[in-house]
């Protein structure tokens, strides 16, 4: 009897892929594009939201706003290294001496972003801690275009490679 059900219960966790499927086929992430658009642009001024369980309207959209975040990056992860994850590792990079400038500029257009957000009239359309969460988001990917030209060009890399 104890075997019956340990061989279903281990037979039932266990996900067995169709084999058939194309391993290269793009995945579609139309989807996460678009719900991430639509909370991350709900974190204007004019969205909507409810008070939810804390009972503040803005918090409710600041995290979905991130949330929002969250599946648009997932969704440039996907489109640039073929599956989805977190962490861009840099053996996944394919042009890095392309990609470390171009990280770089992107930060330094973040952390202007963040800037002209925090410190001009343009901070009335977004929630009091976007500036924050941008001059956090644009002083990471400095921090990783340093450390990947300190890998691929500076004095961090491999010798034999």
């Amino acid at each position: 009897m104890i075997e019956n059900f340990n061989r279903r219960n281990h037979e039932s966790r266990h996900y067995r892929p169709d084999m058939s499927e194309d391993p290269f086929k793009p995945i579609d992430v139309r989807f996460e594009v678009f719900i991430g658009l639509i909370f991350v642009l709900n974190t204007l001024s004019f969205g909507i939201g409810f008070a939810g369980p804390w009972g503040d309207e803005g918090f409710t959209r600041g995290i979905l706003g991130l949330v929002g975040a969250s599946l648009l990056y997932r969704a440039w992860f996907c489109r640039n290294f073929g599956f989805h994850g977190i962490i861009p590792s840099l053996h996944l990079w394919s042009k890095p001496n392309q990609s470390v400038p171009r990280l770089s500029l992107a930060g330094i257009g973040t952390l202007i972003s963040a800037w002209l957000i925090g410190n001009t009239t343009l901070g009335t359309f977004f929630a009091e801690p976007t500036a924050l969460i941008l001059t956090l988001c644009g002083l990471l990917m400095l921090l990783l275009a340093t450390y990947a030209w300190l890998v691929f060009e500076g004095g961090l890399g491999d010798e034999e490679e």
